[in-house]
């Protein structure tokens, strides 16, 4: 589990009840507080494992299997500190190392209609921005809570049309790693190109190339490709990171394109002889990766490359969808982290 969540908003105050649980005074009263929280008109659009019977001893059960599983939060009211909630946080971490979490979040019924819900969601999406990480939230609404479906909608979640089922509607939103507070802070924070590429590149230094770079960072491929005599767009969702790009190339007298923008919305606009996308598909799950794949790859001129560098896990689905194809794709190299394929007419 992350580091312990806390965070305020201009009402709430938000914070692990984990030190609560542990010691015993605190988590009788901790027990008594949630009798008036943990009601049937509150948990009546939670799921079956999430009711309480029984509000004696029951409510220590809950707090048990919930502690087991989640990272619970208690909701609080800066002005008086009487509690108001609880949001839970339900981590996993997929086969492609993206971290997901899955929310839920109830308040007593004294706090309905006040906009509560709307300011938590607001500002626990503000936390995971400031944690620079990037991670899939999820929250799951039963479908007679139109009220949660507003509340998430309204802070950027999108319906999930692929995991809906006859009871439940998902919404998702994803949050990118911050490249942008990365690069603001440190110069060349990638470090060297990456030496698969070098040498594919050093192959063609006397045919210049027309190469698109994608999630090209602060150029540490995209420099090194440009100073070979070859034409390099770059592009990046990080403004710094493309500044610092274009910054460089002044200073070497290069001539890059640097274009600042999310992948998942950006369509090349001309054809390439050479897509490059080294190591910044696994950062997408894994529906966006492949419909940002299959446009990016629209943009290769015939005979042209794409070349990957990605996670090992990542790679046998990127293959395969060149291989499912219909075009004249061929595998020229086909290593664990590593992937080369080309168009042949």
């Amino acid at each position: 589990m992350e580091q312990t969540r806390k965070f305020e908003t201009a009402r709430l105050r938000v914070q692990s009840w984990s030190e609560k649980v542990s010691n015993g005074e605190q988590r009788r009263q901790l027990i008594d507080e949630l009798k008036d929280v943990l009601t049937p008109a509150v948990l009546q659009h939670l799921p079956e494992p999430l009711q309480i019977h029984d509000t004696g001893s029951s409510i220590k059960d809950w707090i048990n299997e919930r502690a087991a599983e989640s990272e619970v939060l208690t909701i609080r009211d800066r002005a008086d500190d009487s509690i108001l909630g609880l949001l839970i946080l339900a981590e996993f971490l997929e086969p492609e190392t993206l971290k997901t979490v899955h929310l839920g979040y109830l308040f007593c019924e004294r706090a309905w209609g006040k906009g509560h819900a709307t300011e938590l969601i607001s500002s626990l999406i503000t936390s995971y921005r400031a944690d620079g990480q990037s991670v899939q939230l999820y929250g799951g609404v039963e479908s007679g809570n139109p009220a949660s479906a507003r509340v998430l909608k309204k802070n950027g979640f999108e319906l999930e049309e692929g995991l809906l089922n006859s009871t439940t509607e998902m919404f998702g939103l994803y949050i990118p790693y911050n490249f942008d507070k990365l690069y603001r802070s440190t110069r060349n924070a990638l470090g060297e190109p990456t030496q698969v590429f070098v040498g594919f590149f050093k192959q063609y230094s006397g045919k210049p190339l027309r190469v698109l770079d994608i999630g090209c960072g602060q150029g540490r491929d995209a420099l090194f490709i440009t100073r070979l005599g070859h034409g390099v767009v770059g592009v990046d969702i990080s403004p710094n990171g493309i500044r610092d790009l274009l910054e460089a190339a002044r200073h070497e007298n290069l001539s890059v394109e640097g274009i600042a923008e999310d992948i998942r919305t950006f369509v090349p606009e001309d054809k390439f002889d050479v897509l490059l996308i080294d190591r910044t598909l696994h950062m997408l799950l894994g529906t966006d990766r492949l419909e940002v794949l299959n446009r990016l790859i629209s943009s290769v001129s015939d005979e042209g490359w794409v070349l990957f560098s990605d996670e090992p896990s990542n790679m046998q689905g990127l293959k395969d969808l060149f291989t499912s194809s219909n075009d004249a794709w061929e595998v020229e190299m086909d290593k664990p982290e590593t992937l080369f394929v080309r168009w042949s007419s």
